[in-house]
């Protein structure tokens, strides 16, 4: 316990923990890290292709709900797919009508 009163967990001492799990979880963290991107207002976005996919699926199928709001990311996750060369700039222009089209109306 600290001096507050809370339960406090002490790291153990062992060499298997300094040399086996303390690397590991720094590993761990650092891949993690690679694989997050934080774009524009607090957007955090997965660099996996796949995932942006499903993202985006998701999301168009909230906007067409009525959902609002979604824009920025939508715009994020489109933005990163044309910067992986996953996304043609016809298919980018095209998506960016559809998605300007749906909120003038």
């Amino acid at each position: 316990m600290n001096k507050n009163g809370r339960l406090v967990a002490k790291a153990p001492r062992s060499d298997k923990y300094r040399n086996v799990i303390i690397p590991l979880r720094k590993e761990k963290n650092r891949q993690r890290q690679e694989e997050i991107e934080t774009l524009g207002q607090g957007i955090i976005l997965p660099s996996d292709p796949n995932a942006l996919c499903e993202r985006l699926e998701l999301l168009m199928a909230l906007k067409q709900a009525g959902n609002t709001g979604l824009r920025n990311e939508i715009v994020s996750i489109c933005d990163e797919h044309l910067r992986q060369k996953y996304l043609s700039h016809d298919a980018y222009k095209n998506l960016m009508l559809t998605l300007n089209k749906d909120v003038n109306n």
